[in-house]
């Protein structure tokens, strides 16, 4: 047999392999380029509850119960690795995964782990499908990525032996914010050569990998020829409080830094993500936070000039507001400012310093008294939207707006979307 029937794609899935000192990683770096995490700390950090119930929530609830889909008529196995000291709970959900899923595969191990599957995971594969030569379709995914139902499909054309040694970058994707269930502020996003389900095309002769070496996903088409495909959604990106790629050494907004980094492109067709992503249908909305809880803060439309137009509000959390104008009407920069104050609701407060400074992370400064910051001027499709958050044990209190310099601003509507 000299190949497969059809393509054999193997997958990999790191889950929080337990890596202290790598240079891979934000977390695991030592030195001034890294956390300047301990071990111990990093141990903490890495198997903390904030970091793993929302991973092992999306993997094993919506991305593979997805890829389980997606691999139907296909050929694949799916390697999901981690460390021996991965907390037990966790691992017994992996394990509970592998068994109603027969194209998931489970890898304990003490070693280093790349984003792409050992080449004794993939000759193991092989042998499971029966390949004794030819190409190889070896992706990576995240654990809080999803990938479209169509993946196998649309990437199968290109798992050839002329294309051995190359890449393909699903180019375009969804991407929202978790809160909860819910995946609020679903937005098109397009981020060609990104970590979202990349695919090596590897070669396999009798036992032998070959091109399995992975570059930097953002240079892979400086060291390989790569197939950049963005025809539609190939993956749904997920934002959340835990990921490795918004760690810092000190508290910081997550809201704000989440909204800005998905904003560029529109609102997502929500009829195309349904199809493309049924097990997330019902949780992605448009809105940048839950409808059935936002506050209008206006009753009718109001014009913005440099007496402050203000509105109560005092709860704890953070907040997105959305500010709505005429027509096809829309903000310059720094031609809106909101400001508030604040107060403490329980004993974890931060102190003065702590506070201002972790408002201004997210561009929100204090002065005479006040917090204040712009309406970004950039346009979402959705209105303009500024996410405002507080650190944990203190809430905003009384929103003004003003606009600054001339014309004045007409706004047809202001909402509040608690987050």
């Amino acid at each position: 047999m000299a190949a497969a029937a059809s393509p054999l794609f193997v997958g990999h899935t790191r889950f929080s392999v337990h890596q202290f000192g790598s240079r891979y990683f934000n977390a695991t770096r030592e030195g001034d380029a890294g956390a300047g995490f301990s071990e111990e700390e990093y141990t903490a950090w890495l198997y903390s509850d904030e970091r793993l119930n929302p991973r092992i929530e999306i993997f094993t609830q919506l991305s593979l119960p997805q890829l389980a889909q997606a691999a139907e008529g296909h050929n694949v196995v799916h390697y999901v690795s981690f460390s021996p000291s991965l907390p037990e709970r966790h691992k017994s959900a992996l394990k509970k995964a592998a068994t109603e899923y027969e194209f998931v595969e489970l890898n304990e191990t003490t070693r280093t782990v790349s984003s792409t599957p050992a080449k004794s995971l993939i000759r193991a594969a092989a042998e499971k499908h029966g390949l004794t030569n030819g190409p190889v379709g070896v992706y990576r995914l995240d654990d809080d990525d999803v990938l479209s139902v169509n993946y196998f499909e649309r990437m199968a054309p290109y798992v050839k032996k002329s294309h051995i040694g190359w890449w393909v970058s699903q180019g375009l994707g969804l991407a929202a914010i978790r809160l909860g269930q819910d995946l609020i502020y679903a937005r098109e996003y397009y981020y060609p050569k990104s970590a979202f389900g990349p695919l090596c095309i590897a070669g396999y002769d009798r036992g032998e990998v070959s091109h399995i070496k992975a570059p930097k996903h953002t240079i892979m088409d400086q060291t390989n020829p790569t197939i950049l495909d963005s025809r539609e959604p190939a993956y749904f990106h997920i934002r959340h409080r835990g990921q490795d790629s918004t760690l810092g050494g000190t508290p910081t907004p997550f809201y704000p830094e989440a909204m800005m980094r998905i904003r560029s492109a529109g609102p997502a067709d929500l009829k195309q993500a349904a199809e493309l992503f049924p097990l997330l249908a019902h949780h992605a909305r448009h809105a940048p936070g839950r409808e059935e809880e936002s506050v209008k803060l206006t009753s009718s439309a109001l014009t913005l000039g440099d007496e402050p137009a203000e509105f109560a509000w005092g709860r704890p959390g953070s907040v997105a507001l959305r500010l709505e104008l005429p027509g096809k009407n829309s903000l310059k920069p720094r031609q809106v400012r909101v400001t508030f104050a604040t107060a403490p609701v329980d004993d974890s407060a931060p102190s003065a310093e702590e506070e201002r400074e972790f408002f201004a992370n997210a561009g929100v400064h204090f002065e005479n008294g006040l917090y204040s910051t712009h309406v970004p001027f950039q346009k979402t499709g959705l209105g303009h939207v500024l996410p405002l958050e507080p650190p944990e044990g203190v809430q905003i209190n009384d929103l003004a707006l003003t606009a600054e310099g001339k014309p004045d601003v007409e706004v047809l509507e202001v909402t509040a979307y608690p987050l």
